[in-house]
């Protein structure tokens, strides 16, 4: 059982610095980071399916403990993670096919797998950390790729605001092991004996981390790594940034939320009206920043700093059916997205275009490429049957379901943000699909089965999921009800 806990975390990472030290190049490289991505995807589906409360640990003292354990939550984000990193992950072999530095792109693409499964895996709260800081430091060269003046400067704003937010969650780790606390979720919310006398430090410290997991999760005020990575990232690293990481941040809310604070002792206080403000801030000006952006790339970075709050506000409303929304858009925020960066990629690839100006004609040269980002520009507006509407039902009647005087409001903030997100989305596929008489259309210029095949089965599965949702729901239902 340790070994099966171990393998999806060390594999990836001992392979990747293998075959790095081999200097393999070309295809050679190609088929050896496929093949490890590959092979840590299905250990990790091995762990998921695993019996609750499998673990390792390794006591560093008798207070500071490392711990991997499976349960519900963890399943969910291995399963997540190994659908998306080998798909992004094949799309890169041809994208980056004339880079000429894909050996170090994909040496650290490879090992993030390992650690993210890490971070899935994570029992407690030091080993969450842990995780969570090799997660930031390795995702930064991927930010860092191209090396120019404009990315350099990204990668330390994404840097600095990382370690922000993981600094304030820092501090809850302290606070928490100052109480005679292991941070184990397995034990559940701290107890209100451990905290007698000191429940006003606690809501504060509690408010800090989960404003500092959120940073990752792209919510205001420090959500402006966002818009300024994704532009200057190789596409198939801003599609993992924006559908995989930012959920990361997510998982840390989920488990402080849940597992630490505990929502009977936030619902109905300050911080959770705090929350829920910031929450509909960031959907709303996400929405209309993302509007308002003529390029691509930005304008839908823009749309994940939207998105992705509609997960924390889902969270947020600290109810069952809130809950259950906020996981379906975990799963189908991370499909879409990633298609239409990927979308977005293939355009650059092919093209060199980059502004929504330039997208006239672009459905008739690349008609396979432009169905996908159309499905996922459905999804994301959240027309049915895709599995946008889904979640975002179940969102909005998250809000309803707190019985507060003015729950209207986050609805109404949630139909606002999907008006603006068809006026954004809608507008590149009017585009590239309607470009007039005009327009002048040139020859086809379609990218290969290489990056075709990862859109294509997204793409597939935001319609198919969204029919098919049933049972998926009652997952998301059975672990609601253990939570809370």
């Amino acid at each position: 059982m340790t070994i099966l806990l171990l393998m999806p975390i060390f594999l990836p990472i001992l392979l990747a610095i293998c075959w790095r030290l081999m200097k393999l190049e070309g295809k050679k490289l190609h088929w050896a980071s496929m093949a490890t991505m590959l092979a840590s995807s299905a250990l990790a589906v091995v762990a998921a399916v695993q019996e609750n409360g499998s673990q390792f640990s390794l006591a560093w003292t008798n207070t500071l403990t490392l711990t991997l354990r499976v349960d519900n939550l963890s399943s969910i984000y291995l399963l997540l993670i190994s659908l998306i990193w080998p798909g992004v992950g094949l799309y890169a072999v041809e994208y980056l096919h004339h880079d000429p530095k894909p050996a170090r792109f994909f040496l650290f693409y490879t090992i993030t797998q390992g650690i993210l499964n890490g971070l899935a895996l994570s029992g407690n709260l030091l080993t969450f950390y842990l995780f969570y800081e090799a997660m930031t430091l390795l995702t930064v060269p991927l930010v860092l790729h191209n090396m120019d003046r404009e990315a350099v400067a990204a990668a330390i704003k994404y840097l600095i605001y990382s370690v922000i937010g993981a600094s304030a969650a820092l501090i809850g780790i302290f606070f928490v092991g100052s109480l005679g606390q292991s941070g184990d979720f397995a034990n559940g919310p701290i107890s209100a004996q451990a905290l007698a006398g000191k429940e006003g430090l606690a809501m504060g410290i509690f408010m800090a981390m989960l404003v500092g997991f959120s940073v990752k999760a792209g919510m205001f005020p420090l959500h402006g790594w966002l818009p300024t990575a994704h532009p200057v990232a190789p596409a198939p690293a801003s599609a993992v940034l924006s559908g995989v990481i930012t959920k990361m941040g997510v998982l840390g809310v989920i488990r402080v939320l849940y597992s630490v604070a505990g929502v009977e002792r936030l619902r109905g206080t300050w911080v959770q009206m705090v929350l829920l403000a910031l929450s509909l801030i960031t959907v709303l000006m996400g929405s209309l920043l993302a509007f308002k952006e003529k390029r691509l790339k930005k304008r839908l970075a823009y749309s994940s700093v939207s998105q992705v709050s509609y997960v924390l506000f889902g969270l947020f409303t600290m109810t069952k059916i809130g809950f259950v929304g906020a996981m379906l858009h975990v799963i189908f925020h991370s499909l879409m997205k990633n298609t239409l960066f990927m979308g977005a990629g293939a355009v650059i690839h092919k093209t060199g275009k980059t502004s929504v100006e330039e997208m006239d004609g672009m459905g008739k040269r690349m008609p396979f490429t432009y169905a996908a980002f159309t499905i996922a520009s459905l999804g994301l507006i959240g027309i049915p049957p895709t599995g946008g509407f889904i979640s975002k039902w179940n969102l909005a009647q998250g809000a309803l379901a707190t019985g507060m005087s003015a729950s209207w409001i986050g609805p109404a903030a949630l139909l606002i943000s999907a008006v603006l997100t068809a006026a954004y989305l809608l507008t590149v596929v009017i585009r590239g699909c309607f470009p007039g008489e005009e327009g002048k259309i040139e020859e086809k210029c379609e990218v290969s089965w290489k990056m075709l095949l990862p859109m294509a089965v997204y793409a597939a599965l935001i319609v198919g999921l969204g029919i098919f949702s049933g049972e998926m729901i009652g997952v998301f239902e059975a672990l609601a009800a253990a939570l809370m």
